[in-house]
């Protein structure tokens, strides 16, 4: 079990720090723990990135679909106290292009 527990975080980091280190709402970068996968278009999800049940290429390909936010700006987020379209994603990716 610890193991794979050692597994699972290194593949969180890994992947966190491909979407840079960071909540892309309020900038939180203390713990793991609490930054969290959303996926910006739901309808195309694929799979749980937190799951512990995929290949690490697959949950990179998959986090290409989400945004990376802190536990409390999720909940907001799913409160309706702030949209997507207000971290400019859509701006984002035509300068990273």
């Amino acid at each position: 079990y610890e193991k794979q527990r050692e597994r699972a975080i290194k593949r969180k980091l890994e992947l966190i720090k491909l979407k840079g280190g960071k909540c892309e709402k309020c900038g939180y970068s203390k713990n793991i723990s609490a930054l969290e996968f959303h996926h910006i278009d739901p309808s195309k999800k694929d799979f749980t990135i937190s799951s512990d049940h995929f290949h690490l290429l697959d949950a990179v390909e998959e986090s290409k679909k989400c945004i990376l936010i802190c536990s409390n700006c999720h909940k907001e987020l799913h409160d309706n106290m702030w949209n997507i379209e207000d971290l400019n994603i859509k701006e984002r990716e035509e300068v990273e292009l």
